[in-house]
């Protein structure tokens, strides 16, 4: 019998190893999905789209964006969650992320399901106008809806989308009461507004924006701490009657756990450079967002931040998902 000697059986040992482990060398070599938790026609559809045309440039591979609108996000985040961890399904989310933890009785996930990727961008939510509505402020609003508590219907993307805890918070502060009408996204929700279905809206500016450059909808106040360069004459909500008051809204890449970190680092760095591509960059700021492109570590820490700031937004406010 042939005698194997140590460095040799070590060489052996490695090659049977390295023959059984999966590589990630040629990653990615199909196409890869971006999940979107609302309809098309919203800011995070939009973006998503952005970044994936770039993305799948850059890699080699297309990127291919799917719409699971429905559940305050919760079904597309338990899809992604439920996904194979090798880099070809990604999660595009927002606050919902965090705060859902807190507004579901049992919820269908949890953080650390997830490996986070980088925080896209960063913006304000604004509240809109139908042309019909019998408000043109804030301040005409609060006292409509003192006047009338508990009928004046407002459309956001869906229960926990940062836009309807932006509204949440406005309508905490005045200690009135609008009755929440949750849509599978922003686009039909701004598409209702725009047609008189409803008088009032919480949206990301993002998603608003160009129907604001249009005329189709009268902006009341933005939730930004200072007044935003792309709508400098819009009021915030702090401004507004409510001081103090601030709100911003966030969009970013998840992977499921256990996704190779090499897979990881390369998803982030080029989102990172697409990002920071001065056409893109234009965009988005045209939209009403800015561009972020954080490391991961960087987006773990704001995401602890948040679900901390989460938590006292939904004690002071009692909100809970019905």
């Amino acid at each position: 019998m042939p005698v194997v000697r140590p460095f040799q059986h070590i060489l052996a040992t490695a090659s049977l190893l390295l023959a059984a482990a999966p590589s990630y060398a040629a990653y990615p070599d199909k196409p890869i999905r971006i999940v979107v938790p609302s309809a098309p026609g919203g800011s995070g559809d939009a973006i998503a789209r952005m970044i994936g045309e770039r993305l799948g440039a850059a890699l080699g591979q297309p990127v291919v964006v799917e719409n699971k609108g429905g559940g305050g996000g919760n079904i597309a985040t338990v899809a992604v969650a439920k996904s194979p961890a090798d880099g070809y399904t990604l999660l595009l989310s927002g606050n919902n992320h965090t705060i859902n933890l807190l507004l579901f009785a049992k919820p269908p996930y949890q953080l650390d399901d997830f490996a986070p990727v980088t925080e896209l961008t960063r913006g304000p939510s604004v509240f809109v106008a139908a042309t019909n509505a019998p408000f043109r402020s804030l301040k005409e609003l609060v006292e409509r809806a003192r006047a009338s508590p508990g009928r004046i219907v407002y459309g956001s993307p869906g229960i926990g989308f940062p836009s309807q805890i932006a509204m949440e918070m406005f309508a905490h502060g005045h200690k009135i009461a609008l009755v929440h009408a949750p849509y599978k996204g922003a686009g039909p929700s701004l598409t209702d507004v725009m047609g008189g279905q409803v008088p009032l809206v919480t949206s990301t500016l993002a998603a608003a924006m160009g129907h604001l450059k249009g005329g189709k909808l009268v902006p009341l106040a933005v939730t930004s701490p200072e007044r935003w360069p792309g709508l400098p004459e819009v009021p915030t909500v702090a401004e507004s009657g409510l001081p103090g008051y601030a709100h911003m809204t966030w969009l970013g890449l998840f992977v499921p756990k256990g996704t190779p970190p090499q897979v990881i680092a390369l998803l982030q760095r080029e989102s990172a450079k697409a990002l920071g591509d001065p056409q893109l960059r234009a965009r988005l700021e045209a939209m009403g967002t800015t561009a972020v492109g954080s490391t991961p570590e960087a987006f773990q820490k704001m995401l602890a931040d948040e679900a901390r700031s989460a938590a006292d937004v939904v004690r002071a406010s009692g909100l809970r998902a019905r």
